[in-house]
């Protein structure tokens, strides 16, 4: 587990790629299944990987954050809403944990992000991966 969060907390500092970095490494791939994500902000639709979709119950790829937020547990999603809220005004690094509790998995749910406002190419987005503890998602899927 990773030693950073329990369900229902998350953190955010300042566009630094120090910060993602640091926490994952705290990620190992042989224990946590990973899985890249995005969101352009100029249409609020989250570009999620096709596990991760099936995972979360969502019926496709793209989708919009209440669809994403759905899935997880009804105490974590306003911090889970504020952490996006607070990346989406201001270029920063973070991450959060909230409980899934949908029909193809009960596990704990990492996110590592980071938000990019005012590129160069005029592109406001969010990245990051979700990562799924490996032996909660094998026995659940």
């Amino acid at each position: 587990m990773l030693r950073f969060m329990t369900p229902g907390c998350g953190a955010i500092r300042p566009g630094h790629l120090g910060a993602d970095d640091n926490w994952m490494r705290g990620l190992d791939e042989a224990t946590y299944f990973m899985e890249a994500w995005r969101c352009d902000l100029a249409t609020g639709i989250f570009q999620l990987g096709q596990q991760t979709t099936a995972l979360l119950g969502i019926s496709a790829p793209s989708c919009g954050v209440i669809d994403l937020v759905r899935a997880y547990d009804r105490k974590d999603r306003p911090t889970v809403l504020n952490i996006l809220e607070q990346a989406s005004a201001s270029s920063s690094s973070f991450c959060f944990t909230a409980m899934v509790h949908v029909p193809t998995l009960k596990a704990q749910l990492f996110c590592i992000g980071r938000s990019a406002l005012g590129t160069p190419g005029g592109e406001d987005l969010l990245q990051g991966v979700f990562a799924f503890p490996r032996e909660r998602v094998m026995l659940c899927v």
